[in-house]
This record gives C-alpha cells, sequence and structure tokens, in this order.
C-alpha cells in the first residue's frame, strides 16, 4: 500500500498555546506544516516561513479560517516550490479533512472559498454587500468598487486584464 502524499498528525499532549493539529507532506519536498485556527483580523500577520490560508465555509454557513505554516523542512527545496505544494495540494487535502470532520462528527460537509485564478494560488476575493476584501499571502485589504479592486490588482499585483476577467469572486451576503 502506497502512502498518500499528505497525512493529518495530531500532538496528543499540546498545551492551549501550542499547535496540537499538523499536515505532514511525505514527498518531495518534504516538510511538516501546522494547522492553527486564525480569527479574521489575524489574516495580515506574516510567519517567517511559507504558509497558506485555508478559508472554509462550514455546513452553517459561518467562515473558517486556518493556517498552515510550515515549521519542519526535511528536504532542501526554495520556499516558492514549498508554497505552490502546500497552496494547491496541502490546501485541498485540508480541506477534504475538515470536510471528513464534519461528516464524523454528523455535521454537514462544507466548502472553501475558491482563489480568484487557479494561476494565482491563495488570492481570493470575498464580496459583501458593500465591500470587496482581498486576501492573499498575508495582506488583507477592503475596497469599496470593484474598479478600485481592479485598480489595485493591475497596478499593485500586476494581474493582466485578462486575468481579472476571468477570476471568481466569492460572494457572501
Amino acid at each position: 500500500m502506497k502512502t498518500a502524499r499528505f497525512l493529518i498528525c495530531h500532538h496528543p499532549f499540546a498545551s492551549e498555546d501550542e499547535p496540537a493539529e499538523f499536515v505532514l507532506h511525505n514527498a518531495q519536498p518534504r516538510f511538516l506544516a501546522k494547522a492553527e485556527a486564525l480569527d479574521f483580523e489575524e489574516l495580515e500577520t506574516r510567519p517567517d516561513k511559507p504558509f497558506g490560508d485555508v478559508l472554509y465555509i462550514n455546513g452553517e454557513g459561518a467562515m473558517e479560517i486556518y493556517r498552515l505554516t510550515v515549521t519542519e523542512f526535511y528536504d532542501r527545496a526554495d520556499d516558492d516550490d514549498i508554497l505552490q505544494v502546500l497552496l494547491q495540494g496541502g490546501h485541498d487535502f485540508y480541506v477534504s479533512y475538515l470536510d471528513q470532520v464534519a461528516e464524523d462528527e454528523e455535521e454537514k460537509p462544507g466548502y472553501p472559498v475558491k482563489d480568484f485564478n487557479k494561476e494565482l494560488p491563495g488570492l481570493k476575493i470575498l464580496q459583501a454587500s458593500d465591500t470587496f476584501t482581498l486576501v492573499y499571502n498575508g495582506l488583507v485589504a477592503d475596497f469599496k468598487s470593484e474598479e478600485e479592486l481592479d485598480e489595485f490588482l493591475e497596478q499593485d499585483l500586476g494581474i493582466t486584464q485578462s486575468m481579472l476577467d476571468q477570476g471568481i469572486i466569492n460572494k457572501f451576503e
């Protein structure tokens, strides 16, 4: 039997101020990432190591936020390679794990907040009735209009108009 690329690890003796849940990636590049729940206000803090934020809408419709931060590197790899694995495979794996936990607790599974564009993993745009919120690499910014958001995406992040036209905006009430 082949071992899965991603595994969940639990630290049974963790104290309240320590992470108790980890994601192990056991293929190249191998690494261990701690999984911690965050409040929305905490999204702006950037750890020194590669990380990916998982925005998840639970079965009751509430947003839960988890940060996967690489704590141990087992192979030589640059941060971009690890970040790509973490943002794509690690993110999807952790969402599947959250769904399994909900099912085990006989709750309705949720769904992830979608990335704006698959070429920009981790970039998420949330639209409420009167504001647009951008979440990307620890950056959280609010915009009053889609035009203001598009201008920021083009000028500050260098996103082309064709990528803007293909992007997904997550709408919430």
